[in-house]
């Protein structure tokens, strides 16, 4: 079996492997991550209620069909997958008709957004739409549709990070219910499709992988400075755990030097207090192995190669290369999985 993911994150603060700095660390950039996530989620519904005119009442939740299906005693994917089909067949027509009809309004999603964030300074507004925008080689989306569309999956991105974070504290839970309910608004209104690259079809659904719950330890050298004064970490006065007031600076790229993301809500210019973290940089990879908690909470799998004669069998033909919608996103939670054991599995590096 094939997988990609991603193996460390450089150039970010990364948490210590244990103790109450990790455990604090990972629960600042949990909540962070997670409130980033819910203000997208409710930007975009806010725009499909007040400005398309769509009903959100007649958009299915996750739970409500959830419940249905368990309730129905529908346990097989292709029985779940025929009511769900049906269930948010009609709420996309409906959701595309509204929108669409919005096309051709003065108005365009930034204005709308800037407004409904007029509570936040400009700076915070700038902060979130440098973290939407797309790479300078794509075209920006031009409709109402495409932003919703990039607004929900940066929401659901957000909301597995969140989870990622958050997995051994009490909001575990609220991150996860969180996540499918983001996941069930991308899958059921702008919909996904199994990807198909390199001649393999690949599960890369965001809310399928977060339940597989091991991710990559990566073995490598490299050099520790201080997120706080950029110097080595073993030889600067800043000690990991002890909180210093920060002033926040951000990079031209826009990564925040309290906490290495580039879509916090932290303000250039403002002071925090924030612990030191080790920056890794000159980082050389040695080896990987697969853990059941990485060391970076966000080095995880990004896709998993489908069994050929499975996919197949399920679709009741070969699918040959064609689209095939996936509705992974919409189902009720079948649980997590985690590694059989505890020890570390090493990972073949591709070259």
């Amino acid at each position: 079996m094939k997988f990609s993911g991603r193996i460390i994150r450089t150039n970010v603060p990364l948490p210590p492997a244990s103790g109450p700095v990790r455990l604090a660390m990972m629960y600042q950039d949990g909540t962070e991550a997670l409130y980033e996530s819910a203000r997208l989620f409710g930007d975009c519904c806010r725009y499909m209620a007040q400005d398309s005119g769509l009903d959100l009442s007649q958009i299915p939740s996750w739970e409500e069909t959830s419940a249905y299906i368990q309730s129905q005693g529908l346990h097989s994917m292709k029985s779940q997958q025929e009511i769900l089909a049906k269930t948010w067949a009609a709420t996309e027509k409906r959701a595309r008709n509204k929108i669409s009809h919005t096309a051709h309004s003065p108005r365009n999603l930034e204005s709308i957004l800037f407004e409904s964030t007029k509570k936040l300074d400009r700076s915070h507004y700038k902060i979130m739409a440098n973290a939407l925008s797309v790479p300078s080689d794509i075209k920006s989306p031009s409709t109402p549709w495409d932003n919703l569309e990039n607004l929900a999956r940066t929401s659901l991105t957000r909301a597995v990070d969140a989870f990622n974070f958050l997995e051994d504290t009490d909001l575990a839970e609220v991150a996860h219910r969180h996540a499918h309910k983001v996941a069930a608004l991308v899958g059921g209104i702008f919909g996904c499709s199994i990807e198909y690259t390199e001649d393999t079809y690949w599960n890369a659904c965001p809310i399928s992988l977060m339940h597989y719950r091991w991710g990559m330890s990566a073995g490598f050298t490299a050099t520790r400075r201080c997120s706080l004064c950029n110097e080595d970490l073993d030889m600067c006065e800043h000690l990991l755990d002890i909180l210093y007031q920060v002033q926040v600076q951000r990079e031209p790229g826009g990564r925040c030097n309290v906490c290495g993301g580039r879509s916090c809500s932290h303000v250039d210019g403002e002071f925090v207090m924030s612990y030191p973290h080790p920056v890794m940089v000159n980082t050389k990879m040695h080896e990987v192995s697969l853990v059941s908690r990485p060391r970076d909470p966000l080095a995880r799998i990004t896709k998993i190669e489908y069994d050929a004669e499975l996919l197949a069998r399920s679709l009741g033909e070969e699918p040959n290369g064609r689209a095939i919608r996936c509705f992974r996103c919409l189902h009720p939670c079948g649980g997590f999985e985690s590694l059989p054991d505890q020890d570390y599995k090493p990972v073949e590096l591709a070259s």
